[in-house]
């Protein structure tokens, strides 16, 4: 129904929103770089992604990841007593390599597959997933450790090796991502000893 107002002019009603059901979440846990890390990795994507033509939908540092495992919504509780038990040494992360995932994916920092850069970040994952198994959780059981920095579905690069990306894991996160509005959520944080 209208609304009418002093001056007898009629104006639309009021349009709502999305409903709160409709909006879209994913969860994750994740190893995150610090601020300074992300703006130094920032900096390094923009001239790698210049170097090899790629030019779609960057991810912003303040989005910067690695995924460890993702949580379905009504098992975010249950998730986080799981890592409440995790005891692990923080560590360097490394990635010496560069490419796009598939025909069109995101394109990525990787590591060698046997590579000291990321054992520490599997050996996290491994712990992670146990925890999550003894409590009914079915783990994923491929993991390439990656970090996504941009979508463009026309570029395809092959494996390229690239100068060495490092940061120090001092934490993993639970993150809960806004889907379609760019935006990550820390819900809660798990220190790395040391």
């Amino acid at each position: 129904m209208s609304q009418q107002d002093l001056f007898g002019d009629v104006s639309p009603p009021p349009q709502p929103g999305p409903p709160a059901s409709a909006q879209r979440y994913s969860w994750f846990f994740a190893v995150r770089p610090g601020a300074a890390d992300a703006a130094r990795i920032e900096m390094m994507a923009d001239a790698l992604l210049a170097s090899h033509g790629v030019a779609g939908y960057r991810i912003g540092p303040a989005r910067l990841h690695i995924t460890l495992e993702e949580v379905a919504p009504e098992l975010v509780d249950a998730a986080c007593r799981a890592a409440d038990t995790v005891r692990s040494p923080a560590f360097d992360v490394r990635f010496d390599k560069a490419m796009t995932f598939g025909s069109g994916g995101p394109f990525v920092l990787v590591g060698a597959k046997e590579s000291d850069g990321l054992d520490a970040l599997r050996k996290l994952r491994t712990v992670l997933g146990c925890a999550m198994a003894d409590r009914g959780f079915r783990p994923q059981r491929s993991f390439e450790p990656h970090m996504t920095l941009c979508y463009d579905s026309r570029s395809r690069v092959g494996r390229v090796p690239i100068e060495p990306v490092t940061f120090r894991a001092t934490e993993f996160a639970l993150v809960k991502s806004h889907l379609g509005q760019s935006r990550h959520e820390v819900l809660r944080s798990w220190a790395l000893e040391g």
